[in-house]
């Protein structure tokens, strides 16, 4: 049994009389952990305020699916005053490190003397404030680190297409470019036996350019196209060329038609148009793998650009933020995760720049979004994500709604609570949309809001145009 000596040397009872701790003996408890042995579990209901006699505790939370150790803590300490304050599980696992001794208050003798005894009262209230503060840096940083893995998937998945496609053709183009340079040789020997004059030559070079110049036309269905290249192969079967259904998908890709090989022809006789027809094929493929790591490398380039303005990377703490702008490179960043989804962009085109912390706003940008599309998903993996965004004198609305199941009535009013969360123990970081909120109201002097039925949940953000500016000034004039 716990002596009034042995209590009286934890910091939390010091100032407690001779009679008030041994009321606390007669109405608590000792229990003892062996190492490796949970004091508490995450999720768990508590009934007891617990404090360390012997050993050793760590302070762990599960983040998806991973246990974070936070902080140990050894004889003297006390936890669960949190959740039994807040009336709430364990937020935490406490596990024991060795063979610990605990002493076990009631909550009920734990209220009472937080309301008789100020020493003891202070002290919970400053380790909570002290673990409340812990809890918070987790979640921020959680925060980030979900950004950042965000960002990072996002670019992946979206870098995957078009760094495949230029792989791909930049093999084939080895090919081609030795084709190209065997079929240009071939044509000049054919020139030379079929006594081709260099004027014919210089005139056949001349219409490849005009023909490798033309812009791109529209594109031919699949019909279109198969009657289009047997056409061509017809022709140049007529003609003796060998081989024409090898030819005829490049020359139609090329949108060349039946007179542009006939004015081949006019220029190299027949006796040449085989090889002329070949090296001409030859360069179309050439220059149809070089467009394909041209559009590759140049949808990379606006990939990265998008990256480095979703992230703010190299730009101060505070920016003027397009928040037309900020929201479509959130949907870029997300794009792999839309699948089926539908999202229908409804932007102000005048919509005011506002001064804010960018980095942290396309988190929150990412937060809603990202629940958006989770919404959306409990249904069939389709459905309809609205963004819209307009100006209400000094401030910004951006709404954000999906036709989801809809947040349950009577949790509405407490989403944005510290601690709260619809997730399962080890998903996300325990503190729902707090952070987030932190972000808009307490960073930015905004406000948010939520408005759900079955079907619709609208999320209202409104920002102050210049509340940066004017919170900076204060301070430089305070």
């Amino acid at each position: 049994m716990t002596s009034p000596d042995e209590l009286r040397r934890v910091p939390l009872f010091e100032g407690l009389a001779e009679d008030q701790l041994r009321e606390a003996i007669e109405e608590g408890s000792e229990e003892f952990v062996a190492a490796g042995g949970v004091g508490g579990r995450e999720g768990e209901p508590v009934n007891h305020l617990y404090v360390i006699l012997d050993g050793e505790f760590s302070w762990s939370k599960k983040v998806e699916g991973d246990e974070v150790v936070m902080d140990t803590y050894g004889p003297g300490a006390f936890f669960a005053e949190v959740p039994l304050l807040l009336g709430k599980p364990f937020l935490a696992t406490w596990r024991a490190l060795v063979d610990s001794r605990l002493f076990a208050l009631p909550e009920e003798t734990f209220r009472r003397m937080l309301t008789a005894n100020p020493s003891f009262s202070n002290a919970i209230l400053e380790t909570m404030a002290q673990r409340i503060q812990v809890l918070y840096s987790v979640a921020q940083q959680r925060e980030r680190l979900t950004s950042l893995g965000t960002l990072a998937a996002g670019l992946a998945h979206e870098l995957n297409n078009p760094a495949s496609v230029s792989r791909r053709a930049a093999g084939r183009l080895r090919e081609g470019s030795e084709n190209l340079r065997s079929r240009g040789v071939r044509l000049a020997r054919t020139a030379a036996q079929r006594s081709v004059d260099p004027a014919q030559l210089d005139t056949l070079e001349r219409l490849i350019d005009e023909i490798l110049g033309r812009g791109k036309t529209s594109a031919l269905d699949t019909l279109q196209r198969s009657d289009r290249e047997d056409e061509i192969s017809l022709w140049l079967e007529d003609h003796g060329v060998e081989e024409a259904w090898e030819l005829s998908p490049t020359l139609v890709a090329a949108n060349l038609g039946i007179s542009d090989l006939e004015l081949v022809e006019e220029v190299v006789g027949p006796d040449a148009l085989a090889d002329a027809l070949r090296y001409l094929e030859a360069a179309l493929g050439v220059m149809g793998l070089v467009d394909e790591v041209e559009e590759s490398s140049a949808r990379i380039s606006r990939l990265i650009d998008t990256m480095r303005g979703y992230s703010f990377m190299g730009r101060a703490p505070t920016q003027d933020v397009d928040v037309n702008e900020a929201l479509d490179n959130t949907l870029a960043v997300l794009a792999y995760k839309l699948g089926d989804i539908q999202v229908e962009r409804d932007y102000e085109e005048d919509l005011p720049r506002i001064t804010a912390h960018g980095k942290e706003l396309n988190q929150v940008w990412t937060n809603l979004i990202d629940n958006a599309i989770d919404a959306v998903a409990e249904c069939d993996g389709s459905g309809l994500i609205k963004l819209r965004t307009t100006h209400e004198g000094h401030r910004v609305l951006v709404e954000i709604t999906d036709d989801g199941p809809g947040i349950p009535e009577e949790i509405q009013d407490r989403i944005f609570e510290p601690f709260f969360t619809t997730k399962d123990v080890g998903k996300g970081v325990g503190l729902g949309l707090d952070v987030t909120y932190r972000i808009v109201v307490g960073r930015h002097r905004g406000d948010i809001r939520m408005v759900s039925r079955p079907g619709e949940t609208r999320c209202e953000v409104r920002l102050p145009v210049h509340a940066l500016v004017e919170q900076e000034t204060l301070v430089r004039e305070g």
